[in-house]
């Protein structure tokens, strides 16, 4: 059989094809590769906050130096991180730092004290200390969404004349400085709430400055008994999840919630978690106790701060009988141990010695010292679980300009109760507010 032989055109061609082949594999996989990495660059660069911040805010932003502070009465600044809201002040070196919205407690920030040494510090950061960092061990994931605070200890005498030389950047949480707040627009800033609150200065005789509730600025020893906002920074380059920055649609950037501030829905009554301790969580009504569809009010004792749930009359006596036996999830709460002290002249101002003073009861008012969530709710005029003394009959309630203040025990105040439950039983919902945990 004769062989057929291949013509030198043949061959040509066959490797013609062959390498047109070879070279629109080679190049059509660059492009496509080229391509997806284009779109998702422009998906990452749409997603970043500082340039989404910065696009949709310009108007609203004053630029000093190397800095963007958002200016005066400002409405798309919001921030939702570990289920709390929280103000943008400025966006510095691409980091954001932000204030939270509302004072997270009141304590005093200590007589003849630096920054470091004081009970502020030691509420906001975590250190071996019993009771240290009641805010920074509740914060989500803070590794991942957070940077060392860079914390502005300038002594400053005249508020015209404000500077930030002096800088501490060893704790994740701070306090704002008076520079900032100058430079946000001072009294017709936004961070201008209505609260009282301390800052981060104080003045050459040692004074701490703080805010008023008019937005001025005056100076304490330490020994006032005032709000606390905190102040983060986030880290450079972060995505956010969703959002548009204001109140009701505020820029997401945590998209696994911890338990710490979520929504609980039992029955009807809506909770939020305030305190995570082991297996149990503590909850806080987001409303008054309500008789008939009216708010409750009642007095806290005939006299003193002790929480006894065995004297009828008492606050502690309702909430743990008449109140406790109303409500048809009350075999899931339990009785734990719960704040109970004093904070004052006589115990130095100390919050930690507050907390650490407890009694054990089911239904229990929350402390100084604690987390207040429902300065965000709005809620006020209410009792807290804190004497002013030992022997006095003062109560610290709080205000409708969150401060607490001394109330006679038995005056009549509404009531915002606090319950502990097993926090296995929330099996149920997200822990947002549209989407409540619940028991099965």
């Amino acid at each position: 059989m004769k062989k057929r032989k291949l013509s030198g055109q043949k061959i040509f061609c066959f490797i013609s094809f062959i390498f047109l082949l070879v070279c629109c594999l080679f190049y059509g996989g660059r492009f496509i590769k080229l391509y997806l990495e284009n779109n998702k660059n422009d998906e990452d660069t749409n997603n970043k906050l500082v340039s989404t911040i910065i696009e949709n805010s310009n108007e609203n932003m004053v630029k000093k130096d190397d800095t963007y502070y958002f200016y005066k009465n400002v409405s798309n600044n919001y921030v939702s991180y570990s289920n709390l809201k929280w103000r943008i002040v400025k966006i510095h070196d691409n980091s954001i730092v932000l204030i939270s919205d509302k004072t997270l407690t009141s304590i005093a920030y200590k007589e003849d004290s630096s920054f470091e040494n004081s009970y502020v510090n030691k509420w906001l950061n975590s250190s071996n200390e019993d009771y240290s960092g009641i805010l920074e061990n509740v914060l989500n994931n803070k590794e991942s969404y957070l940077i060392k605070n860079d914390i502005c200890l300038d002594k400053i005498n005249d508020v015209n004349k404000v500077s930030c030389k002096n800088i501490n950047s060893d704790y994740y949480i701070g306090l704002l400085s008076l520079e900032d707040y100058v430079n946000t627009g001072a009294k017709e800033s936004f961070i201008n709430n209505g609260e009282y609150f301390y800052l981060s200065n104080f003045n050459a005789n040692d004074k701490v400055w703080y805010i008023n509730d008019d937005g001025k600025v005056s100076t304490s020893n330490g020994t006032d008994v005032i709000g606390i906002r905190a102040v983060i920074t986030l880290k450079p380059d972060l995505n956010f999840i969703s959002g548009n920055g204001t109140y009701d649609d505020p820029y997401v950037i945590d998209s696994e919630k911890g338990l710490f501030g979520s929504y609980v829905k039992l029955d009807d009554d809506i909770f939020r978690i305030y305190k995570i301790e082991d297996n149990i969580v503590k909850l806080v009504l987001t409303d008054y106790i309500k008789v008939d569809g009216k708010n409750l009010e009642y007095k806290y004792s005939n006299t003193g701060y002790y929480h006894n749930d065995t004297v009828s009359g008492t606050i502690a006596y309702y909430m743990n009988k008449t109140y406790l036996n109303s409500l048809s999830y009350n075999k899931y709460i339990k009785e734990v141990k719960w704040s109970n002290g004093i904070l004052g002249s006589e115990n130095d101002y100390d919050y930690t010695k507050t907390l650490s003073k407890t009694v054990p009861t089911k239904v229990s008012l929350i402390s100084l010292g604690d987390i207040i969530l429902n300065n965000e709710n709005g809620l006020n005029n209410y009792f807290t679980s804190t004497g002013v003394t030992k022997n006095s009959s003062l109560v610290y309630s709080i205000t409708d300009n969150a401060n607490p203040y001394g109330k006679v025990s038995s005056s009549a105040l509404n009531v915002v109760p606090a319950i502990a439950i097993d926090k296995s039983l929330l099996t149920k919902g997200s822990g947002s507010i549209d989407d409540p945990y619940e028991m099965e």
